[in-house]
C-alpha cells in the first residue's frame, strides 16, 4: 500500500443534496447495478461488481483482465452460471456519457462479448468472483484508440457497468489533500485528543501515511502543530512523532487559516482584515474553563516550557516549508468580492475554488488548475467532478466497490485531461473525508473506519500510480500559463456572515476585561482561537452542531467580557463619623487582576478614599474596605464605585451605594452617656453623705431620750465627767 494521498474538496458534492445524487451516480453506477430493484417485501436480489485491470487502465498492447464479484445476501443458494463480460465498441463521447452509462440510462451503447466465465454456486451471505482474460490478440481490442469504452459483466438478470481507460500518454493532474482535525469548539486540541488522532489508527496518522511519499499537495491547519508545541513535555508521544513526521515530509504545502477558518465568511461580514491568532499563551498559562456546547472534547491547556521562546506565536504555527499566499474558502463561496479583498490585503494571493464555482465550470465543463480572473487576481481551480470521484474512492464500502470507483475516478480525470489540453488539471479531497465519519454511512457515529489510511490511499494511488495521470507538483501548477474565469455570484451563508460579524464587538469588550491582567493576550488569545475554530470550513457540513457552536461561542464571550466587576452593593446606613465602607470586587477568570476601586461623592457631608488599588484573586470575590468619613449633616448620600484598568479603561458597570448618614448621633450618644455617668456619680456621692450624716442624727436622739444632753447637764450641775472636780476640792 503506497501512503499517498491529495485531500481537497471532494465531501462538499457529499454533503449537498446534488452532491449526494452525484455521490450515488459515482459510487453506485461504477459498483453493482442490479437489473431488477427487490421490492422491500422481497428477498435482497444478488449484486454484482466488475472492475477491469489494474485502475481501469488498458495500454495499446496489453491484454484485458477484468474480475466479476457476485455478492449474494439473500437466504437460497444462488446457482452457478456463466458470466459474459462485454466491451463498448465506441468510446465513450465525454463526461456526460460516462455518468449516464455508469448510471444505467444509456443502456443502448454498442457491446461486442469479449469473454465468458463460470461462477459456481453462490451460499446465502457468500460471495463469489470470477476473472475473465481478453488476450491483447482478440479483435475486440484491435484498433481501439485511446478513449473510455464502457464495459458490462452479465450474469443471469444481473448486469454491472463500469468503464476501461485506453491511453498512450499520461495527463498532467495535481491533488490537494488537507492535513485537518475534525471541526472542535476549543482553541486548541486537548492532550487527550491529540492521543486519539495520532494513535495508530487515528485520523491524523491516517492523513500523513496516506500522503507520505507522494506528490501530494498538503493543506495543513497550523492549530495542530500548535496545538502539540504549546502542551511541550505534556504533549502525547505519538503527537510528538506526528508532529516530527509532518516537518520531514517532502510534500509541498501550504497553511490554511488557523483552525481551517473560512476566509469567505470573513470577507463576506466586511472585517477590515482576516483574523489571525492573537497569542497561545492561555493555553499554558492556566486552565480555561471548557466550552460545552461542541461534539467533541475540547481543550485542557497544560503548562509548558518557561522559556519565552517556546510560545513565540510563529514558532507554534510552524508547518515547515510552505507556499504563502494562499487561500481555501469554502466550497462555492470564492465570490467576486471574495477574490477581489484577499487580492487588496494580499497582492499575493491565490485563491482556491471549485470548477463548478466559476461559469465556464458551471456545466460541468473542464477547467484548467491554472487560472484567474478578469480582474487578474489569481486562482487554483479544482475540478468538480474528478473531485467528487476521487472522493467516491474513499467513502467506497468495500474493496471491490473502491477498485470500481477506481476506475471511475480514472476515466473522470482522463476527460479531465484530455478538455484540459497541455494545461494541468488539479483535484482536491474535500475536508470532511480526510477527517470521517463519511456522511449516510450508518457504521459511522464517533469514530473513523479502521481502514481509513486504506481508503485515503486508494484514492492518493489513483493519482500518484495510475499510468494514465502525471502527477503535479504545487510550482509546476503555479508556473503554467493561467485560463481566465468568471467566478459564479453565489448567495453567502447569513448565518455564518452575522457570526463574523459578532467576533469584533465580543472582543472588544473582553480586550477591555484583558487589560486587568498580568498578561491580556492570555485571555483575549484564546477568544480569538475559538473564534477561528468556531469559523472552521469543516462544520459547513454539520449546519445543527454549528450552530450549538456559535451559541455558545457568543454565551461565554459575554460571559468573560463581564467577568470582572463590583457586587451590586446593599444600602448602607453610616452611624459613626469614621468607618469602613465594605465592597466586593468579582473575578471570574482563572487569573488574578488588578484593578484600581474609585470612589466618587458630590455630597460635602462625606469624605471617603479616592482610589484604593485592589487584587482580586481568581474565581473569587475579594472584599475591600475603603475608609469613609463623615461630616456634620445627615441624610441619604449616594457613593459612586468604579473599577479602573492600569491604563484607565473602566472594568465592569459603575455601581452605586446609597449611604444613610446619621453621624451626629454619635455625639448625641456620648453626651447622653456622659450625663448619665455624671449624674451616676453625684448620685452615689450624695446618697453617701447621705448615709454618713444618718448614723450621727441617730446618737444625738438616744442621749436626750436618757437625760444625757451634755451641754444641759454641765449647766445644772449634773455629774459629767468621772475627772471633774467637786466643790468641796476648791476649797480644801
Amino acid at each position: 500500500m503506497t501512503t499517498d494521498l491529495p485531500r481537497g474538496q471532494a465531501l462538499r458534492r457529499l454533503l449537498a443534496p446534488l452532491p449526494a445524487a452525484a455521490f450515488a451516480v459515482l459510487v453506485g453506477l461504477s459498483c453493482a447495478t442490479p437489473a431488477h430493484a427487490a421490492a422491500a417485501d422481497e428477498e435482497a436480489e444478488p449484486q454484482l461488481t466488475v472492475v477491469a485491470s489494474t485502475r481501469g487502465v488498458v495500454h495499446s498492447g496489453a491484454s484485458l483482465m477484468a474480475t466479476i464479484t457476485i455478492d449474494n445476501p439473500g437466504t437460497e443458494v444462488l446457482d452457478g452460471a456463466n458470466t459474459v463480460l462485454q466491451l463498448g465498441t465506441q468510446p465513450l463521447a465525454d463526461r456526460t456519457a460516462l455518468r449516464s452509462w455508469l448510471a444505467g440510462t444509456d443502456p443502448d451503447l454498442p457491446l461486442t462479448s469479449v469473454g465468458v466465465g463460470a461462477a459456481a454456486d453462490v451460499a446465502p451471505g457468500q460471495s463469489d468472483s470470477v476473472g475473465i482474460t481478453i488476450p491483447a490478440d482478440n479483435d475486440a481490442l484491435q484498433g481501439l484508440g485511446p478513449g473510455v469504452y464502457p464495459l458490462r459483466a452479465q450474469y443471469g438478470e444481473i448486469s454491472a457497468q463500469t468503464v476501461v481507460v485506453f491511453s498512450d500518454a499520461p495527463e498532467p493532474v495535481a491533488l490537494v489533500m488537507p492535513i485537518t482535525a475534525p471541526a472542535t469548539a476549543s482553541g486548541l486540541l486537548s492532550a487527550d485528543q491529540l492521543a486519539a488522532l495520532t494513535a495508530p489508527e487515528g485520523i491524523l496518522t491516517a492523513q500523513l501515511d496516506a500522503a507520505s511519499a507522494t506528490s501530494a499537495i498538503l493543506a495543513v491547519d497550523p492549530a495542530i502543530p500548535a496545538a502539540i508545541r504549546v502542551l511541550g513535555e505534556d504533549a502525547p508521544l505519538s503527537a510528538v512523532e506526528w508532529l516530527d513526521d509532518l516537518m520531514l515530509l517532502s510534500n509541498d504545502r501550504f497553511a490554511l487559516q488557523f483552525g481551517d477558518a473560512d476566509v469567505a465568511a470573513q470577507v463576506q461580514a466586511g472585517l477590515p482584515a482576516l483574523l489571525q491568532p492573537l497569542s497561545l499563551e492561555g493555553y499554558a498559562a492556566a486552565p480555561e474553563p471548557t466550552p460545552t456546547p461542541s461534539p467533541s472534547p475540547t481543550e485542557s491547556p497544560a503548562a509548558v516550557d518557561d522559556d519565552a521562546s517556546a510560545l513565540d506565536l510563529a514558532a507554534l504555527l510552524e508547518i515547515g516549508e510552505a507556499t504563502p499566499s494562499l487561500y481555501w474558502p469554502a466550497p462555492g463561496q470564492a465570490s467576486t468580492a471574495v477574490f477581489d479583498a484577499l487580492g487588496a490585503s494580499d497582492p499575493e494571493a491565490v485563491v482556491l475554488t471549485p470548477s463548478d464555482a466559476t461559469t465556464e465550470g458551471a456545466a460541468g465543463k473542464t477547467v484548467p488548475g491554472s487560472a484567474a480572473t478578469a480582474g487578474g487576481a489569481a486562482a487554483l481551480v479544482y475540478d468538480d467532478g474528478a473531485s467528487d470521484a476521487l472522493g467516491a474512492v474513499v467513502t467506497a464500502a468495500t474493496e471491490q466497490e473502491r477498485a470500481a470507483a477506481t476506475a471511475t475516478a480514472t476515466a473522470e480525470l482522463w476527460f479531465a485531461g484530455r478538455d484540459a489540453g497541455t494545461a494541468p488539471v488539479m483535484v482536491a479531497l474535500d475536508r470532511g473525508l480526510t477527517t470521517a465519519p463519511f456522511p449516510g454511512d450508518p457504521e459511522a457515529v464517533d469514530v473513523p473506519p479502521a481502514d481509513l489510511e486504506a481508503r485515503l490511499s486508494a484514492a492518493v494511488d489513483v493519482i500518484g500510480l495510475s499510468s494514465v495521470i502525471d502527477p503535479l507538483h504545487l510550482d509546476e501548477l503555479m508556473a503554467a500559463a493561467p485560463a481566465t474565469i468568471t467566478p459564479v455570484e453565489s448567495a453567502p451563508d447569513a448565518e455564518r456572515v452575522a457570526f463574523a460579524q459578532s467576533i469584533p464587538a465580543g472582543e472588544e469588550h473582553v480586550a477591555t476585561i484583558a487589560t486587568a491582567l498580568e498578561n491580556p493576550a492570555v485571555l483575549t488569545g484564546i477568544v480569538r482561537a475559538e473564534a477561528l475554530q468556531a469559523l472552521g470550513a469543516g462544520w459547513a457540513a454539520q449546519p445543527a452542531a454549528w450552530a450549538e457552536v456559535a451559541a455558545g461561542f457568543a454565551e461565554r464571550t459575554g460571559k468573560r467580557g463581564t467577568a470582572v466587576g463590583i457586587q451590586e452593593p446593599a444600602p448602607v446606613n453610616l452611624l459613626a463619623a469614621n468607618t469602613d465602607l465594605p465592597v466586593w470586587v468579582r473575578n471570574d477568570l482563572p487569573w488574578p487582576v488588578t484593578v484600581t476601586l474609585r470612589a466618587k461623592t458630590s455630597d460635602p457631608r462625606l469624605d471617603i478614599a479616592d482610589t484604593t488599588q485592589v487584587i482580586a484573586q481568581p474565581r473569587s470575590s475579594t472584599a475591600v474596605q475603603v475608609p469613609v468619613e463623615a461630616r456634620v449633616g445627615s441624610g441619604n448620600v449616594d457613593i459612586e464605585l468604579t473599577l479602573i484598568g492600569p491604563g484607565g479603561e473602566i472594568i465592569g458597570p459603575v455601581q452605586t451605594v446609597e449611604v444613610n448618614v446619621r453621624a451626629e448621633w454619635e455625639t448625641i450618644g456620648v453626651v447622653i452617656l456622659g450625663a448619665l455617668i455624671v449624674g451616676l456619680i453625684g448620685t452615689g456621692i450624695v446618697r453617701t453623705v447621705l448615709r454618713r450624716r444618718k448614723p450621727a442624727a441617730s446618737g444625738d436622739e438616744s442621749a436626750t431620750e436618757r437625760g444625757l444632753d451634755a451641754p444641759e447637764a454641765a449647766d445644772s450641775g449634773g455629774s459629767g465627767s468621772p475627772d471633774a472636780p467637786t466643790e468641796g476640792d476648791t476649797h480644801g
